[in-house]
């Protein structure tokens, strides 16, 4: 006895200093759901980097047939934005034009250089003078300024630059939104914001003016929001269901509290190792760890049923090991989702098996009204037939998705907001990036001119920051030009401009703009990912070999990078589990002979096999699927080791433990967000196959 009073004396020791370490420690949850797969290297940085840029954007959409009311309804909605909450990232046209006038004669347009650079001025000054004898000509400086329209070229090369848009007889203005980045860490308090800000669009909308919102964030509450709900109702339908069995079989729900006890801290447990052996905790593996609940019920029942721990202490143990073993083989996979799982899972896992064997004993024997026997032999071959008619024609048809963005579908609503966004913005195209790395921001922007010179070539529409920033190596090359321009072709508006004119217009001071842009036009920065990278947006680009001879740059197709990401993690998931699965049985095999091994084992890996072949009859695997393997095997091989070597009693609490895991996971398949649902509905799948496999193949002697 004395011997046991050490123990917890220990382990409430190993609690408390856990508990006092993650505590000190600052947490983090991480919701980028591309950084649970995407932590090793550059590139992956960048990758992750470059979609965090558009994850915290939400674009306003107004749209009327009135320009008045469109105006003033915009007016209406600036100032009602919370300003501490949102960074208002639409440009100020006016304030750059008067920016970009200060420097007017270090830009030129592309095609006005490369032009000029041939040295064929003349067309320069035939483009003027049509010009200037054109009705619906127009130049942005008056023409003793810019006699050949080379700013005025130069600004409108740029783009619309905040000019109402009209589309099928409707105008629209456009505000963009960017979420204040401590804001963005806490998802809980983003998404109270994000409903003021939907809320407002509700309010501000009328017949007169419509509003549109659309951007990550959106998706996002609307997706937390409604599973939010959908989890809230499945969690009680769960409750219910597990009391009212409780209840059924032990006539008592006083059980209850010591399983909700140990649930609660060896889920708190898991979270608090995995703070400190992390630097943040992916929100997915909350998800992934929620599996804890099955095991604690699992292993409450298999004591209650006995109430001496003698009887249940081997296969508790066994138990406890070979499923620990299963998910540390997880550290090894170089994924950060998955050390995480790893850790989080089996730190729970072992305070729970503690808490059992330490302190249930204080707990009073339980009675329970009811008896399972429940027996498959007449119906054994057939069960087996149609397990073996699955996986054959499973193994023929599956095929994997390695595509993310089939985990989220949504509404028709939020659909019809992003095509109209695109329709009116023209952003129809693909698009891709290249990344630029540099020493610093004048090396950058050279190399940025240095890609720009090929996409040109190659017709690839594309926006960089050197466009709206020209390095001072390119002003200097500009201001040349203009220089021979002047020289050659100038005199042609003698009879137009005074000699003050033209003495001015030849004698423009030689100064350089560069990070002053910064401030005066913060939307610079968004094409910046940090101080030695920048990105170029490019527009339906297929083919870009060019680039390869380029150096110091990367080429990023977000869809395909993130798919093959995904593809390498699924390899990689698949690799692991033949290692795993030879772990166990050699654990196994030395606690029970190999030859039993095999029968225990065998159970877990033909329910993973058919749950898998299942799905992959009716629709594409993927990763999510996969990642559930693991999940059924540590609880399939639960069920197997009890059955082998528990008593009768440990029937009844394998039967009761599938019930209620099977039930709550089979809740979660009929959840809206498909990330949830295809993970439930697998791993109901594979727990009840892997129930009814071990009472078909492992027989007690």
């Amino acid at each position: 006895m004395k011997k046991i009073n050490i123990l917890r004396i220990l382990f409430i020791i190993v609690l408390a200093g856990i508990t006092i370490l993650a505590l000190i420690k600052p947490q983090h949850v991480e919701t980028n759901l591309l950084r649970a797969f995407f932590s090793n290297g550059v590139k992956d940085e960048l990758l992750v980097n470059l979609s965090g840029k558009y994850s915290a954007n939400i674009n306003v959409l107004l749209e009327s047939v009135n320009p008045d009311a469109l105006e003033k309804s915009k007016e209406n909605f600036l100032n009602k934005i919370d300003k501490n909450c949102f960074e208002i990232q639409s440009a100020d046209f006016a304030r750059t034009l008067e920016f970009y006038k200060k420097y007017k004669n270090n830009l030129l347009s592309y095609k006005d250089y490369k032009t000029m650079n041939s040295g064929d001025f003349e067309t320069i000054t035939q483009q003027a003078v049509d010009n200037l004898y054109n009705p619906f000509g127009f130049s942005l400086l008056p023409e003793e300024e810019d006699p050949f329209l080379l700013f005025t070229d130069y600004i409108t090369s740029l783009g619309s630059g905040g000019i109402m848009n009209s589309v099928n007889g409707k105008f629209y203005e456009i505000i963009n939104l960017k979420v204040e980045k401590e804001l963005a860490l806490s998802p809980s308090v983003m998404n109270k914001e994000v409903k003021k800000l939907i809320d407002l669009q509700k309010s501000q909308s009328n017949e007169l003016v419509n509003i549109y919102l659309t951007g990550a964030p959106i998706h996002s509450y609307y997706a937390s929001a409604r599973s939010m709900t959908e989890t809230n109702i499945i969690c009680i339908i769960s409750a219910l269901f597990v009391s009212g069995l409780i209840l059924w079989y032990f006539r008592s729900l006083k059980i209850l509290l010591p399983i909700l006890a140990s649930l609660a801290l060896g889920m708190g447990m898991g979270y608090l190792t995995t703070s400190l052996l992390f630097s943040s905790i992916h929100v997915l593996t909350f998800v992934f760890s929620t599996t804890l609940i099955g095991i604690c019920v699992d292993y409450s029942f298999h004591y209650l049923m006995e109430c001496n721990i003698k009887k249940v202490f081997k296969s508790l143990t066994v138990s406890m090991l070979s499923t620990v073993c299963a998910l540390l083989i997880l550290m090894l996979s170089g994924i950060e989702l998955l050390k995480q799982m790893a850790v989080f899972t089996s730190a729970g896992l072992i305070t729970v098996y503690f808490i059992v064997i330490l302190f249930y004993q204080f707990l009073p024997p339980q009675t329970s009204r009811h008896k399972f026997n429940l027996k498959f032999t007449r119906i054994k071959k057939a069960i087996l037939i149609f397990i073996a008619l699955i996986i054959a024609t499973g193994l023929f048809r599956i095929k994997f998705n390695d595509d993310i963005r089939t985990m989220y579908k949504p509404s028709k609503q939020m659909l019809a907001a992003e095509k109209l966004y695109k329709e009116v913005t023209s952003t129809n195209a693909n698009t891709s990036f290249v990344i630029v790395q540099g020493k610093n921001l004048q090396d950058i922007l050279e190399r940025e001119e240095i890609v720009g010179e090929k996409l040109h070539e190659n017709n690839i529409s594309y926006y960089a920051l050197s466009k709206f920033l020209p390095s001072i190596k390119q002003q200097k090359a500009n201001m040349t030009l203009r220089s021979k321009l002047y020289d050659e072709e100038l005199a042609v508006f003698n009879e137009i401009l005074t000699l003050q004119d033209l003495w001015n217009i030849k004698h423009f001071p030689n100064t350089y703009f560069s990070e002053e842009a910064f401030t005066k036009i913060p939307q610079l920065n968004e094409f910046l990912l940090d101080k030695n990278h920048s990105m170029i947006v490019l527009y339906d680009a297929e083919n870009v070999q060019f680039l390869n001879d380029i150096e110091n740059i990367h080429y990023i197709n977000l869809p395909v990078e993130i798919s093959n990401g995904i593809r390498q993690v699924r390899i990689t998931c698949l690799k692991i589990l033949l290692p795993i699965f030879i772990l166990l049985y050699v654990l196994l095999g030395f606690i029970f002979s190999f030859k039993n091994a095999g029968k225990i084992i065998l159970p877990s890996v033909i329910a993973s096999l058919f749950a898998i072949c299942f799905i992959g009859i009716f629709q594409p695997v993927n990763l999510f699927h996969i990642l559930a393997i693991f999940l059924i095997t540590g609880f399939g091989l639960d069920y197997a080791i009890f059955r082998f070597n528990g008593s009768k009693n440990s029937n009844d609490a394998v039967l009761i433990s599938c019930i209620t895991t099977v039930f709550s996971f089979l809740m979660l398949a009929f959840t809206s967000f498909k990330l949830i649902s295809s993970l439930g509905f697998v791993l109901a799948l594979g727990l009840l196959s892997s129930y009814i496999l071990s009472i078909l193949l492992i027989s007690k002697d």
